[in-house]
């Protein structure tokens, strides 16, 4: 079984992060760092996936927003005053907002649309997303690496090891969606 899985990881591992990342994000990017270290995957192909991945979904989220925000934005009941605040310091800071929107929790999906509704020109949107979707790679994936690296490095049995990775990631996802 363990052969099956190794090979599905190492021949599906970074179309798998692409996609992961375009849909959920941190938790694939992180469980592909994960995979990096155990030599399963290329560190820095992780990277490369997980930031496309990312960049590509917001684009299509930026666009989504910015032909039919008026529409969209209204249905975001729970984030309203997320929304409008995001929308304000959008007139301000709107380069600082565009590369960091994707590390602000309960954000990430409706983020790139309220940028997009704001009308902030696409192509600035487009070089300052590339820049915050590498940012994001690096340090999403470089954490699931070395966490991955400092709990295999306990004098742990490996299956145990493994369990404290699986367990601290679902503690971890809990935490986040709890906010």
């Amino acid at each position: 079984m363990t052969e099956i899985l190794t090979r599905w990881i190492t021949e599906y591992g970074y179309w798998a992060t692409f996609f992961g990342t375009m849909l959920e994000g941190e938790t694939a990017a992180f469980l592909s760092g994960i995979a990096a270290h155990n030599q399963l995957l290329s560190y820095p192909r992780v990277i490369l996936f997980a930031a496309l991945g990312g960049i590509v979904s917001d684009n299509i989220l930026f666009f989504t927003g910015y032909f039919a925000g008026d529409r969209i934005l209204p249905r975001f009941h729970r984030h309203a005053d997320k929304i409008i605040r995001i929308q304000q310091i959008i007139q301000h800071r709107e380069s600082l907002i565009i590369i960091g929107i994707r590390f602000a929790y309960g954000l990430r999906t409706v983020g790139p649309i309220i940028i997009g509704a704001a009308k902030v020109d696409p192509l600035k949107f487009f070089i300052l997303n590339i820049i915050g979707g590498m940012l994001w790679g690096i340090i999403i994936v470089s954490a699931g690496y070395f966490a991955s690296a400092a709990v295999l490095a306990l004098p742990l049995h490996t299956y145990l090891s493994w369990f404290i990775i699986i367990a601290a990631i679902t503690i971890l996802i809990m935490l986040l969606r709890r906010k």
